[in-house]
């Protein structure tokens, strides 16, 4: 962040700031890997709204991978939903152990990701508590993302990377709704995202 005006100076208080794009809680795009895939802004307000929401507990621990296995436990509840929420426990090392959930989380092996856009039709997004849908501890991070982005047979799943789902394992209660609201900019291909849940009474 930069100090681009002051009241002192110039009557009044602005800052310039630089964000890369897929810093913090942020939502991939299909373009972030797909050159044919739309951006984020290019899909309309309506998309980010989730009220068929599923929460799936895949406990993972450092470098694993998710599954299709993980999943099928939980595939009549993912058939319904349009956001699926990975509950892999991993944020808890957020604060605590940054440089580990940086870089030795879990991630999507391919054959997870096409198994999500293969078998989900209504599926429109899935959120991650872990950094990215790869792992720079391996090389699968494009085949995943690209398969996910709409790369392999044209349906295309948005990802959620780094949520902080903390709020998910402290209670039982089932969300209700989910709304994303991202950065619109034009011409990006991904952006930062705030995420708000209600829960059922």
């Amino acid at each position: 962040m930069e100090r681009f005006t002051t009241i002192e100076r110039d009557g009044y208080n602005s800052c310039k700031t630089i964000l890369p794009n897929h810093h913090g809680t942020h939502c991939d795009g299909p373009n972030h890997f797909n050159p044919n895939g739309p951006k984020l802004n290019e899909l309309p307000i309506s998309y980010f709204w989730f009220d068929r929401v599923a929460a799936a507990d895949v406990p993972k621990k450092r470098g694993e991978a998710v599954t299709p296995d993980d999943l099928r436990p939980h595939e009549a509840a993912i058939q319904k939903a349009d956001l699926l929420l990975l509950k892999t426990g991993f944020c808890m090392l957020r604060d605590t152990q940054p440089r580990a959930y940086e870089r030795e989380g879990p991630y999507l092996s391919p054959e997870v990701c096409r198994y999500l856009v293969e078998t989900f039709p209504d599926l429109k997004c899935i959120g991650l508590d872990f950094l990215s849908v790869g792992t720079p501890a391996n090389s699968l991070s494009r085949q995943a993302h690209q398969i996910l982005f709409g790369c392999h047979n044209g349906k295309f799943i948005t990802a959620i990377e780094d949520m902080d789902l903390r709020p998910l394992f402290q209670t039982d209660k089932r969300l209700k709704t989910v709304i994303a609201a991202p950065l619109r900019l034009s011409g990006v291909d991904s952006s930062q995202i705030t995420v708000m849940g209600e829960f059922e009474d």
